[in-house]
């Protein structure tokens, strides 16, 4: 077992080579030889407070990629059933499909989900005609921000490509097993994501684990109306209420100074009463 200790090392480390596009691409597409990484968002920690580890209450990975959410999750113990959402084809068949077959009561589609049915432009950056496939999104906008704060160095260098690809409405899609935690890391589109899932949230009341974004996260706040936002505090290992002061000491995406910034914020429905 890691202590909390080395555990806070290695996650700023991983912040900093984040910063290079060869070494981080390296490390995830062979994250199997650095399960120690794993998982690889100190965030997940919260889940064991929160979540139910139950065969009968379904994680939804919205924007699953190779597949590391999922690995970090049952790394955490979590036997949960778990629907894998990712829109690249290349990362299904090279990588999702082969962890299908290692890990058991998984359900993998190839699609993205959005806030209608439809076909979009989705814009993906390669760096030395390799594909950076964690910096891929509906906005082509939002992909050369990422480029610019990430990569400032490699910026000139790195280049956008796009394709079409389909998106469904979570709400329209019929699952087996009832949605109990959703994680959305969909780089920019999140809150377009979660107006396809307002029948759901009504339904069921999933909890939900959203990456911050300043542009849109107030209107996730009115979307999630009856919901609780906050933030685990893997230091402290307790949840913090956000509010103007949180948001501008613990929250960032990149942060330079902050190593140990919170990315993600959980969103608690206010009538599961959960403790925090």
């Amino acid at each position: 077992m890691i202590s909390r200790k080395i555990k806070i090392l290695i996650y700023k480390f991983s912040r900093f080579i984040e910063r290079y596009p060869s070494i981080a691409l390296g490390l995830y597409n062979n994250i199997s030889l650095f399960s120690f990484f794993l998982p690889h968002e100190k965030d997940y920690y919260g889940m064991l407070k929160i979540c139910k580890n139950k065969k009968n209450l379904a994680i939804i990975d919205v924007g699953a990629n190779l597949g590391i959410s999922t690995l970090g999750f049952r790394k955490l113990g979590f036997k949960n059933p778990i629907y894998l959402f990712e829109p690249n084809f290349f990362l299904y068949e090279s990588y999702l499909k082969k962890l299908k077959k290692k890990i058991n009561n998984l359900y993998i589609k190839n699609f993205a989900l959005g806030e209608k049915n439809s076909t979009n432009k989705f814009y993906l950056a390669f760096y030395k005609n390799k594909c950076l496939h964690f910096c891929s999104s509906f906005s082509k906008k939002y992909i050369k921000n990422t480029i610019n704060t990430t990569f400032p160095n490699y910026k000139n260098k790195i280049y956008i490509k796009s394709k079409l690809v389909k998106s469904l409405k979570f709400d329209s899609l019929s699952i087996k097993h009832k949605p109990h935690f959703v994680k959305l890391d969909t780089e920019g589109f999140d809150y377009n994501i979660l107006k396809g899932f307002k029948k759901t949230i009504k339904k069921h009341h999933p909890i939900f684990l959203i990456e911050y974004n300043a542009d849109y996260h107030n209107k996730i706040l009115k979307i999630l109306k009856e919901y609780i936002p906050v933030i685990y505090d893997y230091e402290s290992d307790k949840f913090l209420i956000v509010n103007k002061m949180i948001r501008k000491n613990k929250i960032s995406r990149n942060n330079k100074k902050n190593l140990l910034s919170n990315r993600n914020i959980y969103f608690l429905p206010k009538k599961l009463n959960l403790k925090i």
